[in-house]
C-alpha cells in the first residue's frame, strides 16, 4: 500500500512538472501568461415597435458623447411608452435607469428608474409627453446595472405623431421575404427602377436599379443563418430608412457552402395607403474561413466581396502576405504552407451576435520580412479586455510566439465611425523603436510606449495643414518659424512667421524639413508613390471668392522624392491661374484651380498631372473573375501560383494578459463638422456643408451638424414654401452680399457655406425656415425667400424689391456664377 502511494505521488509530481514545463514553453518570450480573449459578456437590448423587435443595441461601459450616438431611432408608443427587450446573457440585472436628452446633449428632459426585467426579459418605460411638435426627437440613454458594472445603451426616440414607421417596416420585411424566397416577383418588379446605373454582373451589390433576377438572388438559393436584425435609421413624416443585417449560406457550383454577411437597406414612403420604395441597396460579403475551397492554384479566393474592401501587405520577397477581409486579419505563409487567423472578434462556432457586431475595422500598420505584424483595431470592442469600449487598440503579432500583445489603447467617447475618423487619420506604431504616433483633434503626438512619455510635435493642425500617405507610413505637417530677432525689432515691428514643412518616414524614423522662402507659406498636400507633394502660397496673393470667402491659393506645386530632391514643379502664375487644392488618385494628380480677376478668384479648368514614378511591380495582386453561378468574385492572385491549396490552419486565439497602456489624449475642438448618414450608416465627415450635401444627395442620405442639427435631407421638403422675409435694400456703401448678411442677422441663425450645391438642393434649407443667399453674378447677391414647383422668389437688395422668376432662370444664373450659396440653420 505504501509503495502504491509512493508511485501515485511520483506520477502526480511528474504530471505537475510536465504542466509547468509545458506552460513555460508556451509562454516563452512573453512577460505574462497567454490567455484566451474570452466570450462576450455584456447584456444586449432592443425595442418593440408594433409586433417587431427592432434596434438591437450593444452596451458601453463608459459614458458616451450624446451627440455622437445617433445610429438608430425608435418611435415611442401611446402615451410615451416604450417596450425594452433585455438579453441578460448570464448577467443579473439589479437596477435599470434612464435619461432623455436633447439632440445636442445640452438639456435633460427627464430621468427615472424602471423595474427589473420580467420573465420574458421585457421592461416598460413610461416617458410621458416629453416629445411634441416642437421637439420631435431626443436621445434616450438606458443604464443597466449588472453585478458591479453599469452598462449604457443609446438610441434616438421620436414622437410617433404622423409617422408611418410600422407600415414601412412591414413593407421592408415583406420585400425581404419575397426577394430571398423568390416569390411575388411581379410585385417586386413594380417597385424597382432597373437601368444602367446598376451593375447586373455581380451579386455583391444590388440596388433599386438592378434587375429583379439579381434582387431575388439569381440561382444562389440563400438560406438565412440565425436571425434577421432590423434597425430603424431615420423616420419622419416623409420617409423611413430601415437596415436589415443577417447571414446567409449559399452553395457554389461544386456544392461547397460559404457563409455571407448581408446588409439590406430600404428607404420607404407610405402615403394615403400607397407604399413607395424610394431606395433599396443590398450588399453581401463572403466570410473567408481559410478552408480548402478558399484556395485554387492561382491564389486565395475571397468570393463575392468588394474589391475595395480587401486590404493586404506583403513582405519584401512576397512569400508572406497579410490581409484583412470581413474585419478579420489573416497571415498566409507560402513557404511554410501555413494560414494564421491573427485577429477576429467573430465567434463563428457559437454564432454569438455580440461578437459579430460590425462597428469596428482592422488596419495593417506594418509587416516585416518574417511576418511579424503591427496592426490597429478601431471602433467598438466586441469582447476581450476592452469589451464595451470604443477606441483604437494597437497590437503586435509575433510569429515566434504565435501570440498577440496589445501595446496601447486609445479610448474615445464617440461612435465607431466618428472615432475612426478622428483617431484613424494617422496612427502608426514602430515596434523596433516602441514608438507610437497619433494625430487626434489636430494634435500630433509622439508616444514612447516603454516609458509612457508623450511629446506633442504639433498642435491645432487643420485639415489643410497636414498630409498622410495611404499606407500611413509617411506624414507631413506645417511648422511655424518666427523671423529673426533683428527683423522682429525692425522699425515696422512685424511679427509675421514663415511656415515650413516637416516630413516624417515613420517606418524608418527618417525626418527632413522643407523651409519656406521669405514671404511664403508651404502647404502639405499628399503623397504619391512615396513622393511628397506640397504647394507654395504668398500672403500677397490672398483674395476672396465670389461668395466673399477669403482664399490664399498656391502659385506653385512641387513634388519631392524621399531624398528631399525636387522631382517636378508646376506653376500657372503667368496665366493668372492658381491652385486651391489637389486630388490624388493612384498615379494621377488633379489640380483644382482658380483664375485671378482683381482681388477675386473664380473657378477655372482643372489640370491633370501623371507622376512619372510608377508603383513597384508586384507578383501579388487583387483581381476579379467570374463563374456562371456566383458571377463576379475577387481573388488574390499570385503570379507564380501557390504551392498547396490546403495550408495548415493556425488560430492563435490568444492574447498576452499584461494590462496594456491606456493612452489618454488631450481633448480638443476639431471645429465644425458635417456628418453624412446614408444607406444606414455614417458615410463621410466634411468641414464644409456644401460638400456634405452633395455626398448625401448621392447616397439618398441626411446631413447633420456637430450639434445634431438637421442641415439637409434628401426628399424631405414641402413642394411649396415661403419664409416671412420682407424687402430690404443696401445701406451706405454696402455690397449686395453685405446687405443680405446684415438682413439675416435677425434670424439669429448659424451661417453655413453651401457653395457647390444645386438650386434644388438648397430649397431644403429654405424649407427649414431661413432664406438662402445666392450669387446670380460674381458681384450680385440676392436673398432666396420662397419657392413653388415652378418658380422661385427672391429679394434683390440692389433695388429693394421682391421678384419671382422661373426655377430654370434662377438655375441658369446661379450655375453661371459657380453655384455660390450661403445658408443658415437655427
Amino acid at each position: 500500500m505504501k509503495k502504491r502511494l509512493i508511485k501515485v505521488g511520483v506520477l502526480a509530481a511528474v504530471f505537475i512538472a510536465a504542466l509547468v514545463i509545458s506552460s513555460m514553453v508556451i509562454n516563452s518570450g512573453t512577460d505574462d501568461e497567454i490567455v484566451d480573449m474570452g466570450s462576450p459578456t455584456l447584456p444586449r437590448v432592443s425595442f418593440t415597435v408594433g409586433n417587431t423587435e427592432v434596434n438591437p443595441l450593444f452596451g458601453y461601459v463608459q459614458d458616451m458623447d450624446v451627440t455622437a450616438m445617433r445610429d438608430t431611432i425608435t418611435p415611442l408608443g401611446a402615451g410615451g411608452s416604450l417596450t425594452v427587450n433585455i438579453e441578460e446573457n448570464g448577467n443579473e440585472i439589479s437596477d435599470i435607469s434612464y435619461e432623455v436628452y436633447s439632440l445636442d446633449g445640452e438639456d435633460k428632459y427627464t430621468e427615472g428608474n424602471a423595474d427589473v426585467p420580467d420573465e420574458n426579459g421585457q421592461v416598460s418605460l413610461r416617458l410621458g409627453n416629453i416629445l411634441s411638435d416642437e421637439v420631435r426627437e431626443a436621445v434616450l440613454k438606458l443604464v443597466l446595472t449588472a453585478g458591479d458594472e453599469t452598462v449604457s445603451y443609446y438610441t434616438r426616440i421620436a414622437d410617433p405623431t404622423d409617422l408611418t414607421t410600422q407600415k414601412c417596416l412591414e413593407y421592408a420585411m415583406d420585400f425581404h421575404d419575397k426577394a430571398i424566397n423568390q416569390n411575388g416577383t411581379e410585385d417586386l418588379q413594380s417597385h424597382l427602377e432597373p437601368n444602367e446605373e446598376s451593375d447586373n454582373t455581380t451579386y455583391q451589390t444590388v440596388n433599386i436599379h438592378s434587375d429583379v433576377t439579381h434582387v431575388q438572388w439569381g440561382e444562389l438559393s440563400p438560406e438565412i443563418v440565425g436571425d434577421v436584425e432590423w434597425s430603424i435609421k431615420e423616420s419622419n413624416t416623409v420617409y423611413t430608412s430601415i437596415l436589415a443585417k443577417y447571414q446567409v449560406s449559399c452553395q457554389d457550383e461544386n456544392g461547397e457552402t460559404a457563409l455571407y454577411n448581408v446588409k439590406e437597406f430600404f428607404r420607404v414612403r407610405f402615403l394615403v395607403d400607397t407604399i413607395y420604395l424610394l431606395d433599396y441597396n443590398r450588399d453581401m460579403e463572403q466570410i473567408f474561413e481559410g478552408r480548402t475551397q478558399d484556395f485554387d492554384e492561382n491564389g486565395i479566393l475571397f468570393g463575392i466581396t468588394s474589391l475595395d474592401d480587401v486590404q493586404y501587405e506583403a513582405n519584401s520577397d512576397e512569400t508572406i502576405v497579410a490581409f484583412v477581409q470581413g474585419r478579420n486579419l489573416w497571415l498566409y505563409n507560402g513557404e511554410e504552407d501555413e494560414l494564421t487567423e491573427v485577429f477576429s472578434f467573430s465567434d463563428q462556432e457559437g454564432r454569438d451576435m455580440r461578437s459579430k457586431n460590425d462597428q469596428h475595422a482592422v488596419r495593417i500598420i506594418s509587416m516585416d520580412d518574417n511576418g511579424n505584424l503591427a496592426f490597429a483595431v478601431y471602433g467598438y470592442m466586441n469582447r476581450g479586455y476592452h469589451e464595451g469600449e470604443v477606441g483604437v487598440g494597437i497590437y503586435y503579432f509575433s510569429t515566434d510566439t504565435n501570440a498577440i500583445e496589445e501595446k496601447a489603447f486609445i479610448p474615445s467617447t464617440k461612435s465607431y465611425a466618428i472615432a475612426a475618423d478622428e483617431l484613424g487619420k494617422m496612427v502608426y506604431y514602430n515596434h523596433e523603436q516602441s514608438m507610437l504616433h497619433v494625430l487626434a483633434d489636430g494634435t500630433l503626438y509622439q508616444i514612447d510606449l516603454d516609458s509612457d512619455d508623450q511629446t506633442v510635435l504639433a498642435e491645432n493642425l487643420s485639415e489643410d495643414q497636414y498630409a498622410v500617405s495611404d499606407d500611413g507610413q509617411q506624414m507631413a505637417y506645417q511648422t511655424a518659424g518666427s523671423q529673426s530677432d533683428e527683423e522682429d525689432n525692425s522699425e515696422e515691428g512685424t511679427d509675421a512667421a514663415q511656415t515650413g514643412i516637416c516630413v516624417m518616414n515613420l517606418k524608418s524614423g527618417d525626418t527632413y524639413t522643407i523651409d519656406a522662402a521669405d514671404g511664403e507659406t508651404l502647404r502639405p498636400l499628399g503623397f504619391i508613390n512615396g513622393d511628397f507633394v506640397f504647394g507654395k502660397s504668398r500672403p500677397s496673393d490672398t483674395g476672396v471668392t465670389a461668395a466673399g470667402e477669403e482664399i490664399s491659393p498656391m502659385y506653385e506645386i512641387e513634388i519631392r522624392n524621399s531624398k528631399n530632391e525636387t522631382e517636378a514643379q508646376y506653376s500657372f502664375e503667368d496665366q493668372n491661374i492658381y491652385t486651391t487644392d489637389i486630388l490624388i488618385d493612384g498615379n494621377l494628380l488633379t489640380l483644382n484651380r482658380v483664375v485671378k480677376e482683381g482681388d477675386t478668384y473664380n473657378s477655372t479648368s482643372q489640370e491633370y498631372i501623371t507622376n512619372n514614378q510608377e508603383r513597384a511591380e508586384t507578383s501579388i495582386s487583387l483581381e476579379t473573375y467570374t463563374t456562371d453561378l456566383k458571377e463576379t468574385q475577387v481573388r488574390m492572385t499570385f503570379a507564380d501560383g501557390i504551392g498547396s491549396t490546403e495550408p495548415k490552419l493556425i488560430k492563435p486565439g490568444q492574447i498576452a494578459s499584461r494590462e496594456p497602456l491606456t493612452v489618454t489624449l488631450g481633448g480638443g475642438d476639431s471645429g465644425e463638422k458635417f456628418y453624412v448618414y446614408g444607406m444606414g450608416e455614417l458615410v463621410e465627415i466634411y468641414d464644409r456643408a456644401g460638400y456634405a450635401i452633395q455626398k448625401a444627395n448621392e447616397v439618398s442620405g441626411v446631413v447633420i451638424s456637430s450639434n445634431q442639427q438637421y442641415v439637409w435631407e434628401r426628399g424631405n421638403r414641402d413642394l411649396v414654401y415661403s419664409t416671412d422675409a420682407s424687402a430690404f435694400g443696401r445701406e451706405g456703401n454696402e455690397t449686395s452680399l453685405e446687405a443680405c448678411e446684415r438682413y439675416m442677422e435677425r434670424y439669429e441663425a448659424h451661417q453655413i457655406n453651401l457653395t457647390g450645391c444645386t438650386l434644388d438642393q438648397v430649397l431644403y434649407v429654405i424649407n427649414r425656415g431661413c432664406p438662402v443667399i445666392a450669387l446670380i453674378d460674381t458681384d450680385h447677391a440676392v436673398l432666396l425667400t420662397g419657392y413653388t414647383t415652378t418658380d422661385i422668389t427672391y429679394i434683390d437688395p440692389n433695388d429693394g424689391e421682391s421678384h419671382t422668376v422661373s426655377m430654370s432662370t434662377m438655375e441658369k444664373q446661379t450655375e453661371d456664377s459657380g453655384n455660390v450659396f450661403i445658408g443658415y440653420i437655427s
